[in-house]
């Protein structure tokens, strides 16, 4: 073997040219499948960073029409009982926070953990303690280790210290360690939820405020199939001791959060209702990947596909090149070369420009995807845990040494054929007939796989054309926002967070570079969505369901000037609409057809219960469009948009700017410096354009779009450079055969479409097999398209005439060198 391996060296280094190509044809399909692996691995097959972590779940709500979200605290008392299911049962709640006394307020993302939290994921803090259950109620906290170096420096003293959160001070008792990321990335500090509890201890009995994400870690030998029958058991038997309530005016957030405005979450004011059908068990690795498992397959196919080409590719390469061998190989054995040892020796070459051809791939591999990763950081989940370790270097080695033996296997077996004395007549006829049978199989398949790959991007890349031109209602051109949520113990009351948002507001509208500036409690594309939910048959008798879901924002006055959105009837809100005045509310024509079809909304009336009983009754004025304020890729929801400053809580709004000079983020320190003006000791939360939450809302079909499209086009260039190279060796192969036929008066055209039409037939072949591969395949894709059927005969058909074109010039080229040749030139030997 190292007599092999010196000479397939010696010998590769002889022929740089194709040692060349050859590497970088290989490194191209390794590469992209070590991307896409190191992706797989880091997502889906690295369990999550707590010991066991196969053995959490997580436990939610279920509602109407399938909805999920937290469960109650009295539910939670409930899941602890199923002390034969579980060794704990932990919950958590996040709400964002005011941090000052560390530098600069800043807006820092908490959680609300119950003091078992950390013993159920079985994690310890880096230094100092996590919380025991006598400390339920204190006022402690744990820091983020990013929290610890950015905002303290890394203090080692820092135990003991007070940090103020929201006015209030907490104790300082440890820093979890780097990485720990729960529920979330985002969360920078855990706080006792007993603490919490003691601010809001309404919602420590009622069962129909849902504001806690449970977790739970199964007790030894117990399965998920078990506990998913005892907590439906458990969710039947609490549905028939509950009287229940009839749901209406409950107000639920679908991210989490409390009610509109932030504070602690609404109590509904009854017991489990009719919106609560069950729980839902999930492991929480589930949970946290989300559906991404689906979509890395698709990708990993793809790759798949990528590698098979190169290696269709490397095995023509390595034909053309037996040709030139032919001599060598025959004189081998005719010095007793077995033709096992002849086999070895040239598998021995193949590997070993595999093997190099890895090492280029993972080189390729790990800057392309942290360049894709850098551009769209949250396309995936757990991207912290994607990188190189040794099972992504024990894959691209596998895969190295395998597309090494199986690109190299064929031509091993042409090469250390039988038939000495043929071989040793250099003009023998048909001495490379049946090696060219085999190159042209081997394109047929490049064809075959290209077209299919081509086929999946132009699926892709029509959806995504299709959702950018989607018209969501409103101009998100020229639109900054931010996010500001006031410190409760400095505004309690609906009064004090008026005048501070009137303040900032005023301010504001003042500055040149403003056109006009509003607020709005859930911002659309946010991703921040409350909902209201109340009894339609209290308007409509025949409503065909017992409950509505609504949409709910409450805005001021400039909303729908500053996101251009016409008020199609009626009127928009104004100055007047303030507490005390007639309560008033604008919707969109989804509510206005499911309340009163047919009909004239304005001036109707509906009434929307609360935390206290059924509220006044609220008047429709106006009417809009519908609108895709949750998403592009949503159909249009039923939404009612209410006056903030009606409300009695406006802890947390947005405030939107529309950009007069076209350049939004100049105004980023316009809105720091109204905020400072209004209040120094204020933080700000998030500053985005509106046109980045749409870049955010459509970061995964980018990520999945650009992938495709990119491995595509690898697929469509290795496809070309095989017919290309085919062609040429064609043409090498025939020179005495074309000169015979232009010396007997062809033309070059002539000779030109000769070979055009050979190849021709092969990519026919290769286009026909792939579009019905592509019929097949591309049904994987439906979950990923929008407004495209997976079986697009426009996609199909574009992409098949592209791949006809490229394979026309990928002959056209060596065609028209073949004119060149003199026939007495290739006549001379005969």
């Amino acid at each position: 073997m190292l007599q092999d391996l010196r000479y397939a060296v010696r010998t590769l280094a002889r022929t740089p040219g194709f040692t060349l190509v050859a590497v970088v044809t290989l490194a191209l399909g390794i590469g992209a499948n070590t991307a896409i692996f190191s992706a797989v691995n880091g997502v889906l097959l690295k369990p999550l960073p707590y010991p066991g972590s196969d053995r959490l779940v997580q436990i939610m709500s279920t509602g109407f029409r399938g909805v999920h979200f937290g469960v109650s605290f009295p539910d939670l008392h409930d899941l602890r009982a199923l002390s034969q299911d579980f060794t704990g049962v932990a919950a958590v709640r996040t709400q964002r926070h005011n941090l000052t006394g560390a530098g600069d307020p800043r807006d820092v993302q908490a959680a609300a953990v119950t003091a078992n939290l950390f013993d159920v994921l079985q994690v310890r803090p880096e230094i100092g303690h996590s919380f025991a259950p006598a400390e339920e109620r204190t006022p402690l906290a744990l820091l983020s280790h990013g929290l610890w170096v950015t905002s303290f420096g890394r203090d080692p003293g820092i135990l003991g210290k007070s940090i103020s959160l929201d006015g209030r001070s907490f104790t300082v008792v440890g820093v979890m360690p780097a990485g720990f990321q729960f529920p979330h990335e985002d969360v920078q500090v855990w706080t006792p939820m007993g603490e919490f509890l003691s601010q809001n201890p309404q919602v420590e009995t009622d069962r129909g405020v849902h504001f806690l994400n449970a977790v739970a870690r199964l007790a030894p030998g117990v399965s998920t199939e078990r506990v998913v029958g005892d907590v439906k058991l458990l969710a039947a038997r609490l549905s028939a001791g509950d009287s229940g309530s009839s749901g209406a005016g409950r107000q639920l957030s679908l991210t989490g959060q409390a009610s509109p405005g932030g504070g602690a979450p609404a109590p509904s004011g009854g017991g489990r209702s009719m919106l609560d059908t069950g729980f839902d068990v999930t492991l929480l690795r589930d949970a946290a990947i989300g559906d991404v498992s689906r979509r890395l397959l698709i990708l990993g196919g793809a790759v798949a596909l990528v590698l098979l080409i190169a290696c269709a590719n490397a095995a023509n390469l390595l034909l053309a090149r037996a040709t030139a061998r032919r001599r060598e190989m025959a004189v081998r054995r005719a010095l007793g070369a077995g033709r096992g040892r002849l086999m070895r020796q040239l598998l021995t070459e193949s590997t070993l420009l595999a093997l190099a051809a890895g090492f280029v791939g993972v080189f390729l591999s790990t800057g392309g995807l942290d360049a894709l990763l850098a551009v769209w950081p949250h396309a995936l989940p757990r991207t912290t845990e994607i990188g190189l370790d040794g099972r992504v270097l024990g894959f691209s080695l596998g895969v190295a040494v395998v597309t090494g033996v199986a690109f190299g296997i064929l031509p091993a077996w042409r090469a250390s054929a039988p038939g000495i004395e043929q071989s040793l007549r250099e003009d023998a006829p048909g001495a490379t007939g049946g090696r060219r049978r085999l190159q042209s199989t081997l394109v047929v398949s490049e064809v075959t796989l290209a077209l299919v790959l081509l086929v999946g991007a132009g699926l892709l890349v029509r959806s995504f054309i299709r959702l950018n031109n989607v018209n969501p209602g409103f101009d998100t051109r020229d639109v900054l926002a931010a996010r500001i949520r006031l410190t409760p113990a400095r505004y309690p009351a609906g009064a004090q967070q008026t005048l501070f948002f009137d303040n900032m507001l005023a301010s504001l509208q003042a500055h040149p570079g403003v056109q006009s500036a509003s607020l709005a409690g859930t911002l659309p594309l946010s991703g921040n969505m409350f909902m209201i939910t109340f009894d339609p048959r209290t308007v409509r008798p025949d409503y065909p369901e017992p409950v509505m879901i609504l949409r709910s924002s409450n805005i001021s006055p400039d909303y729908f000037t500053t996101f251009r959105i016409p008020i199609r009837r009626g009127r928009s809100f104004t100055a007047q609409d303030r507490a005390g005045a007639l309560p008033v509310a604008v919707i969109n024509r989804a509510t206005a057809d499911q309340l009163w079809p047919g009909q004239d909304p304005i001036g109707r009336q509906l009434t929307i219960g609360g935390p206290r009983g059924p509220g006044a009754p609220i008047t429709i004025v106006g009417l809009i469009d519908d609108l895709r304020s949750a998403s592009l890729d949503a159909s249009p929801q039923p939404e009612i948009y209410r006056p903030a400053a009606q409300q009695s809580n406006m802890g947390e709004m947005w405030v939107a700017l529309r950009a007069g000079n076209g350049r939004p983020l100049q105004l980023v320190g316009a809105i720091r410096d109204a905020v400072h003006q209004a209040d120094p000791e204020q933080s700000i939360g998030d500053i985005v354009s509106l046109e980045q939450l749409i870049g955010r809302q459509t970061a995964v079909r980018r990520f999945n779009t650009t992938l495709l499209t990119i491995f595509a086009l690898l697929a469509v260039g290795l496809a070309l450079v095989g017919i290309y190279g085919v062609t040429a060796y064609a043409v090498t192969q025939r020179t005495r055969e074309l000169g015979i036929r232009m010396a007997l008066g062809a033309r070059g055209v002539d000779v030109v479409g000769l070979l055009m039409r050979e190849n021709l037939r092969r990519v026919a072949v290769g286009v026909g097999l792939g579009l019905l591969a592509a019929l097949g395949v591309t049904r994987a894709l439906s979950a990923m398209l929008f407004e495209v059927a997976p079986r697009d005969a426009v996609t199909f058909a574009g992409t098949a005439l592209l791949l006809i074109a490229v394979a026309l010039l990928a002959t056209w080229v060596p065609a028209r060198r073949a004119t060149k040749v003199d026939p007495m030139v290739a006549l001379r030997y005969e």
